[in-house]
Order: C-alpha cells, then structure tokens, then sequence
C-alpha cells in the first residue's frame, strides 16, 4: 500500500510538471481582427504581383520584338550576300555586250576603212600610169562618199533591241527565277511567260551608271540586289522600262511615301497591273527594320539608306489581291536607287 501510493504521488507530480511548462504550444483565439488583417494582406499580395506580371509581359513583348528584329536582320543579310554574286554577274554580261558592240563596230570601221584605202590607191595608180588627170582625181577623191550606213544600223539595232527571243539563255534564267517563286503558290501553277521586254542598250548602260554613282554614295555600296516592284497602273510600267524611275512614281504606302519591292513575285502582283511585272535592281544600302506604320515617312532613318518593312494592306483591287502573302518589302525613297531591268509578260 505504501508503495501505491508513492507512485500515484510520483504520477501527480509529473502532472503537475507538464501542466506548468512554458513548452506547450499557444493557438491563439480566431478574431474578427485577425481574419480583416489577413484578408487586406492577401489583396496587398495579389496587387504586387498583377504589377510583377504586367512589367514580365512588357519585357517579354519587347525581348520578342528585338529578336525578331534581329532575325529579320540576318535574313536582309543572307538575302543580300545571295545576291551578290548575281549582281557582279549583270555587270559582267553589260560590260561583255558593250565590248561586243565596240568590237563589232570596230570592225565596220576598219571594213570601210579598207575600202576607202583601195580606192585612194587605184585613183593614185592611174595617176603614176598617165591615166588620169591630176584635177579630175583629186575631184574625185574629194567626192568620194564616206559608207555610214552600217555604221548607223549597228545603232539602230543596238537601241531597238528591246525584246528578249524566247528560248534564250537570259530569257530561260528570267523564267526559272520566275516560276521558282511562282510555283510556290498552287493556284499560279498555270503562270506562263510570254515575252520579256528590257531597255535598249544606250538607255540601260546610262540607267546603270547613274545606278553606281547613287550606290556610291549609300553607306554599304555592296548591297544591290534584284527585286519585284510593287506598283504600275496602265502604260506605267513601259514608261519606267523607257525612262527609269522618277519622282512621280512615288507612291504613298502603309510604312511611307517611296517605292517599294519585294523578293516575292506573287506579292508584287498585287500591286501591279494584270499580266505585268516589273523586275528591277535595287541599291538598298543598310537596311533598317521597321514594324510601326507611318504613312509620313518620307526618308530612311538616320544612319540608313532603306527601309525593310512588314506586311502593308494592298491598295486597290486586282485578280491577285485576294492571295494573302506575309512578305516583307524595302522601301527606297530616291527613284535614283532603283533601275529597271526587264518587264515580264505573262499569261495565266
């Protein structure tokens, strides 16, 4: 009995112990003033970060429009260095005609030249023979006609060659560039072209080193390419194939007043008049991407020669307008950074 008694004493103390103990956890009461303090909190919370995603979507929007600008930027670059090589390789068929024309005209003059020669001599023999009469011979010397005449049909034909034959190795190289672009398109695989016009010989030369002088003066000479126009009404277009580009072809578009070009001949058919395109070379110099319509603009922007612009609405209604294509044009805003190189005809 005594021994049950110290242990129930031993157990009382124990609880007496625990119930003391500054170790127990404290639940503090639920109160009105709690739960308002707890809700203003979470409102506070849920303001700052609304903020904090609205600042990350800003910087998202703009980190995605820079590296779209710089992907536009490196596919501006591939374009032009592709093109490169075929501009060197205009400029070496233009200097080759040239030198074809100086050497067949060379060779008219020499021909006359030789003609003129056996005459003199035959006149100069009869006169060491005893057959002719000083006077008579030197009248006849003097009236002697000079043969200009093929001469002048070598020009004549030089200028007046204005059509490109078909079956040609420059009208085959016009057609698969042509229908490269074309054939994309399934409803334009029916597109067939029917003739191919080009400037004469004196005017394109004069076009092209009116062309260099302006490329010269653009902060990347290097950058020339070939490129669709998009625009031409009626009777335009062989006006600008005749005469070049002047400043009354500007036209006022979605991203400025200038002329614009494409590397897409589908786009550009939309701008053009039906059955008609207008393939040109282009000094586009350093190129900057622009995404904000401005209808305003009329110069490149500082330290730029061009502009490189989106998607613009098409201006009127023709039999392609209907094809959506998300091309990118250049736009130039001097009707001397652009020469006109072929006018393709072409049925559906």
């Amino acid at each position: 009995k005594q021994w049950y008694q110290r242990r129930v004493r031993g157990f009382r103390d124990l609880v007496d112990h625990w119930d003391n103990s500054t170790l127990m956890s404290y639940l503090p009461p639920y109160s009105e003033c709690l739960s308002t303090g707890t809700a203003s909190l979470v409102k506070e919370m849920s303001s700052s970060l609304s903020e904090d995603i609205k600042r990350w979507r800003s910087a998202s929007v703009e980190a995605y429009q820079s590296q779209l600008r710089c992907l536009e930027r490196m596919r501006h670059e591939i374009l032009l260095l592709r093109t490169t090589v075929g501009t060197q390789e205009t400029t070496i068929s233009s200097l080759t005609m040239e030198i074809d024309r100086l050497r067949l005209s060379k060779g008219v003059c020499e021909r006359e030249f030789r003609e003129y020669r056996a005459q003199v001599r035959s006149m100069l023999s009869r006169l060491r023979d005893g057959k002719g009469d000083l006077d008579a011979t030197e009248s006849e010397l003097m009236s002697l006609p000079l043969n200009d005449q093929p001469r002048d049909n070598l020009v004549k034909a030089v200028e007046t060659d204005a059509v490109i034959k078909v079956g040609e190795d420059e009208f085959r190289t016009i057609e698969d560039e042509f229908r490269v672009e074309v054939c994309k398109v399934p409803s334009y695989h029916t597109i067939r072209i029917s003739s191919v016009e080009k400037p004469n010989q004196q005017k394109s030369n004069q076009l092209l080193s009116s062309l260099n002088i302006r490329c010269n003066a653009l902060r990347d000479p290097t950058l020339r390419t070939r490129l669709y126009y998009c625009g031409g009404k009626a009777g335009t277009l062989h006006r600008i194939l005749r005469e070049g580009f002047q400043a009354k072809d500007m036209v006022a578009g979605d991203y400025g007043v200038g002329l614009y070009f494409t590397q897409n001949p589908v786009r550009a058919m939309q701008y053009s008049e039906a059955g008609l395109l207008l393939m040109c070379e282009v000094g586009i110099g350093m190129a900057e991407s622009v995404l904000k319509m401005d209808q305003s603009r009329n110069r490149p922007p500082v330290g730029y020669d061009s502009v490189l612009t989106g998607e613009r609405n098409v201006d009127h209604v023709g039999i392609y307008s209907h094809q959506r294509h998300n091309e990118l044009q250049y736009l130039i805003f001097d009707s001397t950074q652009a020469i006109p190189l072929y006018l393709i005809c072409f049925n559906i």
